[in-house]
């Protein structure tokens, strides 16, 4: 897959978790949604640090 292409899609699908946690009402006691929204948020960050930092192999 493009790299660009990478970048584009995994800031959109981390847009889309941050709006969805964001909407949630309440957050003071964290339940299991809660919980695999914040790690969904975490994991999709770091892909797209990973893509952003990351050297590409067949640029030699």
């Amino acid at each position: 897959m493009n790299t660009k292409r990478t970048k584009i899609l995994l800031t959109v699908l981390l847009l889309l978790a941050l709006g969805n946690y964001a909407r949630m009402h309440g957050t003071e006691d964290i339940r299991t949604v809660e919980f695999l929204s914040i790690f969904a948020i975490g994991a999709l960050a770091a892909l797209l640090i990973r893509e952003i930092f990351a050297k590409d192999n067949n640029e030699d």
